[in-house]
């Protein structure tokens, strides 16, 4: 799993990402869009476990 930091303090939970032009487009387990989030809106996307804990 992999989790998404906005800026604004939102985290969005997705289970695969992909780096598109000016960010990342977000999907869940079965592959359907989540979200775009800009890179000028995103703190950081990385794995977490399943407590969700990031994963370094």
């Amino acid at each position: 799993m992999f989790k998404a930091q906005i800026s604004d303090g939102e985290q969005i939970e997705c289970a695969e990402y992909e780096i598109e032009g000016p960010g990342v487009r977000l999907f869940d387990e079965d592959g359907d869009f989540l979200a775009f989030v800009p890179f000028s809106h995103l703190l950081w996307v990385g794995q977490v476990d399943e407590n969700g804990r990031t994963l370094w």
